[in-house]
């Protein structure tokens, strides 16, 4: 069953299309997986930095007919005792590339309040440092404020007699009209509303 508090944005249409080609192109690519073809990770880089510090490191793979995703082997990289999934592939060095940017590519955008939410019920801090956000980064999180303003509580929403103009790029105008449905799904949120509310957030949130 899928995870309520996932932080994760769900995928528009478009977006799990792509993924789900790419899904069954290249297969899985979590884990460590190496292309025989050029003898070049294509997945796993920081995970094996980690595994460095490791006294025994052994990769155990079983191979097998090349599948119609290039796979070749299948098995685990063993560190210290503890399994990680391991894949071998013969791919072409365009394939590889691709994959390696799919690889990087495929997540979705966080949902910052969950997140926040999801760090307010880990009491452990043990537990928050293994999450991978630094420390002022988790203190920012916890303590801002996600809830928006009443209407009529910005100070965009009355009259104003000295109005500044801002230019956006058309990158900054898709981000600014993306934050604004976050903030209002309704649309009733003003352009300068929305740079108010985050502007607010971001302060409140300063060490």
């Amino acid at each position: 069953m899928p995870n309520t508090r996932n932080p994760r944005r769900p995928w528009t249409p478009e977006q799990l299309d792509a993924f789900k080609a790419s899904l069954f192109k290249f297969g899985d690519l979590g884990g460590v997986i190496r292309n025989r073809t050029t003898n070049q990770l294509i997945g796993g880089h920081k995970r094996v930095d980690a595994f460095r510090d490791g006294t025994v490191v052994r990769i155990l793979a079983d191979p097998q007919p090349i599948d119609r995703q290039g796979t070749v082997a299948h098995g685990y990289v063993e560190v210290d005792g503890v399994r990680f999934g391991y894949r071998e592939v013969e791919w072409s060095l365009e394939d590889e590339m691709a994959a390696n940017l799919a690889a990087n590519r495929w997540a979705a955008e966080w949902d910052w309040q969950l997140v926040a939410e999801a760090l307010q019920t880990i009491n452990s801090d043990e537990l928050r440092a293994l999450t991978g956000f630094r420390d002022d980064e988790l203190k920012n999180l916890m303590g801002a404020d996600w809830t928006n303003p009443e209407k009529g509580t910005l100070m965009g929403d009355g009259p104003e007699a000295d109005a500044h103009v801002v230019t956006l790029t058309a990158a900054q105008w898709v981000l600014l009209t993306d934050a604004k449905a976050r903030l209002d799904p309704t649309g009733a949120i003003s352009d300068a509303g929305a740079i108010e509310v985050l502007c607010r957030r971001l302060l409140s949130t300063e060490v």
